[in-house]
């Protein structure tokens, strides 16, 4: 589960839900795995007109942190004595979501 932080704590925050690697925050949905990269990733889920939005001028909903890709060294099937890297899957429990509150 990833790590939930509260910008005000006791504030109410925007409808979300986790379930593995993938994060809805008022009905947008955002797979952190897909969108993991070799350097650290934020995504800034904002409110418009239209309802939650990813990025925008809206007021802040969420920012999502996603760690960078992490690779582990594994021997090359072909040629033993080369090492390749391999990524390793994400830790849902790295991924941190900062909430904000809805007025």
């Amino acid at each position: 589960m990833p790590q939930i932080i509260l910008m005000q704590a006791g504030q109410p925050v925007a409808n979300f839900s986790v379930s593995g690697t993938l994060i809805n925050i008022a009905g947008v949905e955002i797979d952190a795995a897909d969108r993991q990269q070799d350097v650290s990733v934020f995504i800034e889920v904002r409110g418009d007109a239209s309802g939650a939005v990813e990025g925008g001028d809206g007021p802040y909903l969420a920012q999502i942190r996603i760690p960078a890709r992490r690779y582990d060294e594994a021997l090359n099937e072909e040629e033993e004595e080369e090492t390749v890297l391999v990524p390793t899957p994400l830790d849902s429990n790295a991924v941190e979501i900062t909430l904000w509150p809805i007025g």
